[in-house]
């Protein structure tokens, strides 16, 4: 496989409850679930080592997407927040 800026290495799921809020045009504020944890590549060193980062994909318009990509693809979005599952009370746990 042929890496590049911009690829997706793996994914690994989301806890349920955790959600990406963003802007698209004004004043539309649209939230969509985060399935999963997508490793993405950065940049590619001169020794073809790859440097990543962990980001949140999520579903929107029933395409799965992380924020850099639905930017790049659509310059209307902006402001993209990760927004934490509430948590969950103590109780709940026994």
């Amino acid at each position: 496989m042929k890496i590049a800026t911009g690829s997706i290495l793996n994914m690994t799921p989301a806890q349920p409850g955790w959600t990406v809020t963003f802007h698209h045009g004004e004043p539309e504020t649209v939230t969509c679930p985060v399935i999963g944890w997508a490793t993405v590549v950065e940049a590619l060193l001169g020794d073809g080592t790859a440097l990543t980062s962990v980001k949140a994909a999520f579903v929107y318009l029933d395409s799965v997407w992380t924020a850099d990509e639905l930017r790049e693809h659509d310059h209307e979005v902006s402001a993209v927040l990760l927004n934490a599952p509430a948590a969950t009370p103590a109780d709940a746990l026994v």
